[in-house]
């Protein structure tokens, strides 16, 4: 049966994916100085980083519209949306009441929507496993659950070098180390259920982020699971972590994915994100 897979733009979609058919972006907006701007995807990443430091102030974001995601549906055909997690924005709930609009005049419609309880790469990585369940030919009851189940195991952790825009925005209460900034110490952060949490923290981002790697090596994860890498500015050190992964840890699938412009804006130049 055809498909559509359907993210809002935290997804990070490659050029790839969106060329191949199946992958449709729904822009959520970032607001710099008072303009709002769609995240559609015809801004570079660079583009983004040069918006946001020519302002004075700290960038925002705005949900799609339930309507932007109502336009995306289609009756004969497997809708699947897969949301940042809705502890971190209302794109989840928009989603939702687009769901509920859309099958109330096309009753039997098969919609539903994935609550990432994460975001980035971790979104791409729930949109690469419903596409291999939909190529197998699974049943669209057989895809949602295989794929909450896959969820519900996956893990997010991450390292920012600027965590200024999460702070302004409400999204890092609690953590420790934003009382030492001028100390130079980075957080490891951990995704927890859709919340964002403190596990580690050290000084400056080069042992941050060994930090983090000596939390994958022991968690013990399958090195068969997929490894996906989020970068914003970033690109040596997501190279260097790729490296560690595949020829240290022994992980066979790991690739490095760009942040799209809300990515950037909350992970800003220098975070690592890597989801598995």
């Amino acid at each position: 049966m055809k498909y559509k897979i359907i993210g809002d733009s935290c997804c990070d979609f490659t050029k790839q994916d969106l060329a191949e058919g199946h992958a449709v972006r729904v822009p959520m907006s970032i607001i710099i100085g008072g303009v709002e701007y769609p995240d559609d995807g015809y801004r570079k990443q660079e583009d983004w980083i040069r918006l946001i430091k020519e302002d004075d102030g700290y960038p925002q974001s705005a949900c799609p519209s339930p309507e932007a995601f109502l336009e995306t549906f289609e009756e004969d055909c497997m809708n699947f949306v897969v949301t940042l997690s809705s502890r971190l924005s209302g794109v989840y709930n928009s989603a939702m009441i687009a769901r509920e609009m859309y099958k109330e005049e096309h009753e039997g419609a098969l919609i539903h929507v994935f609550d990432s309880k994460s975001a980035a790469a971790a979104q791409h990585l729930i949109y690469e496993t419903i596409r291999e369940q939909a190529e197998l030919g699974r049943s669209f009851e057989e895809i949602v659950d295989y794929v909450e189940d896959y969820r519900d195991t996956m893990s997010t952790i991450f390292v920012l070098d600027d965590l200024e825009t999460f702070k302004r925005n409400g999204r890092l209460k609690g953590i420790r180390a934003l009382v030492a900034t001028t100390m130079n110490i980075k957080p490891v952060l951990w995704g927890d259920d859709g919340e964002i949490k403190q596990i580690d923290q050290a000084v400056g981002m080069n042992r941050a982020v060994n930090h983090m790697l000596q939390i994958i090596e022991k968690a013990n994860v399958d090195k068969n699971r997929k490894v996906r890498i989020t970068q914003c500015d970033s690109k040596a050190m997501c190279r260097k972590v790729a490296l560690v992964l595949t020829e240290k840890f022994g992980f066979t699938d790991v690739k490095i994915l760009s942040a799209s412009g809300i990515s950037t804006a909350y992970e800003n130049p220098g975070g690592v994100i890597v989801s598995y």
